[in-house]
């Protein structure tokens, strides 16, 4: 199996490297669709890693660095 990066423009497949070598034309072909990085993909990443600042302590703004690295509170 041989995988080449592409995009879909909206209406067509575009391959973003060449074929390889060897591949004659008319050659059967299965296309997936795997959506990879993107802007949805990290909205939805940042979206999961959210917390309701309920949930924080009151000084988290000040004292960040202390709840996050552990330091020494200032």
């Amino acid at each position: 199996m041989t995988v080449i990066n592409g995009h879909f423009d909206g209406r067509n497949v575009v391959l973003d490297e060449p074929v390889p070598p060897g591949i004659p034309p008319l050659t059967p072909v299965k296309v997936m669709f795997e959506p990879v990085g993107g802007a949805q993909n990290i909205v939805a990443e940042l979206a999961e890693l959210a917390v309701s600042t309920d949930e924080l302590p009151e000084d988290y703004s000040e004292q960040h660095e202390h709840y996050v690295k552990g330091t020494p509170r200032r």
